[in-house]
């Protein structure tokens, strides 16, 4: 028995070899409160393993404090626990135990804060759960899943099963889960306003405008924050990038790396900010397409308009590498070779760069998000066009426009001559 003066992370330490003494997670013994008997082993119970990614979780219950808000992931959206079953868990968080079992709405419910994961004892189904401790502080999984939602049977590297479950006293309540926690109050964790006038206001603003041409001016930007993520998986996240920037500047003596803009819709955006382009994005075909700095205007076609008539733009810092030419029209999904690390459309004055679906977790970080609005006859012309890699001829924009910057050539995040293929 642990001693009272022993610390979380000790006894945690401890726990974890006890309970998971080999990588066979397959054999991994929980034991489940499930009233006179015991489920012995987890596939008797139809727990599923997929590749656990414990650490980055495991992290979140040794640094947090106590939690004053506990939620779980319901249709797309972050909810309560009523406050009987939140009063359970955070007496269980405590005492260091790191599952609980409780009852809501007439079902058992396995809360594991080691997995950050809810199971449904009678649907076998996980949900993903998360907290924000008496510090305000925000402690989310490395990735979202809702077992339960109509038509959801998708579960990309999610934690396995728990290994241990603590047998709790079963909680009776018929409170409806009516708080949610909202996009907005999750992006406040992942992003920060820039000043307006502070060096990286202007250093943003002036790759816009330089981008936007014709199109812009600098009365058309509203805001400009930075992602700027305080938890674990956002750090991780940067460090990916920037470890591979270093072992391409490695291989190859320069990693090619440069800004691009990404026009999508202010939901796709919020979810690339929350979840990473790697699960949250909505790839463009088989990868995710950007125009390059000088180009910004040619990605307003694939922005949306919100009820407020603004659009979103996202500033990206890519790793081009050694790029090779992709035709309009190819099939292509993947680099034709090792040799290779990203698309462009044209090797010497390319107008779109493709980033891999194989590469959305290490070839491409957001840096900033453009909030602004354009002129509805500016808009109208951008929202029409099909195509991104193209030349606008200045001759179709009405004269009400006063035209200030033509598109040009911007320097780049890095230039080099890099190699380039035609496929």
């Amino acid at each position: 028995m642990a001693s009272p003066n022993e610390s979380r992370a000790c006894r945690l330490k401890r726990k974890l070899t006890e309970c998971c003494p080999s990588k066979a997670y397959k054999t991994a013994r929980i034991e489940v409160g499930c009233g006179p008997s015991f489920c012995s082993r987890a596939h008797s119970c139809h727990c599923r393993f997929v590749q656990p990614r414990h650490v980055d979780n495991c992290c979140n219950f040794l640094n947090s404090g106590l939690p004053r808000r506990i939620m779980f992931y319901n249709r797309c959206e972050w909810s309560d626990f009523p406050e009987p079953v939140m009063q359970t868990l955070v007496e269980g968080f405590r005492k260091d135990k790191s599952g609980n079992v409780v009852k809501l709405d007439g079902q058992e419910l396995v809360i594991d804060f080691l997995s950050m994961t809810l199971i449904n004892l009678r649907t076998k189904k996980l949900r993903s759960v998360a907290w924000i401790d008496e510090n305000n502080k925000c402690f989310f999984p490395s990735f979202f899943v809702d077992e339960e939602a109509e038509g959801s049977t998708k579960l990309e590297r999610v934690v396995g099963s728990p290994p241990e479950v603590v047998k709790q006293v079963v909680m009776e309540t018929g409170v409806s889960v009516s708080k949610r926690v909202s996009t907005a109050e999750i992006l406040r964790t992942k992003i920060t306003l820039v000043e307006k006038d502070s060096e990286s206001f202007l250093f943003v603003q002036k790759l816009f405008l330089s981008g936007m041409g014709q199109f812009a001016m600098s009365n058309n930007i509203l805001n400009i924050h930075r992602y700027s993520p305080s938890d674990n998986v956002g750090q991780n996240r940067l460090a990916a990038f920037e470890r591979q920037v270093r072992l391409k500047i490695g291989e190859r003596g320069d990693a090619n790396v440069r800004y691009g803009w990404l026009g999508s819709t202010k939901q796709d955006i919020a979810e690339i900010l929350i979840h990473g382009f790697g699960l949250g994005a909505k790839p463009m075909g088989e990868g995710v397409y950007l125009t390059p700095e000088n180009r910004a205007f040619a990605s307003v076609n694939l922005c949306d308009v919100d009820e407020k008539g603004t659009h979103y733009m996202l500033l990206c810092r890519v790793i081009l590498g050694n790029m090779e030419q992709v035709s309009p029209g190819s099939q292509q999904k993947y680099p034709s070779s090792n040799e290779y690390d990203s698309g462009v459309d044209d090797c010497l004055n390319p107008k779109r760069y493709v980033v891999w679906s194989s590469y959305l977790n290490t070839h491409i970080h957001p840096e900033y998000v453009v909030s602004f609005k354009l002129s509805p006859t500016i808009q109208e012309y951008l929202l029409g066009l099909k195509d991104v890699p193209f030349h606008v001829p200045p001759t179709k924009i009405r004269q009400e426009t006063r035209p200030q910057l033509q598109p040009e050539n911007g320097k780049a995040a890095s230039h080099r001559s890099s190699t380039c293929s035609k496929v």
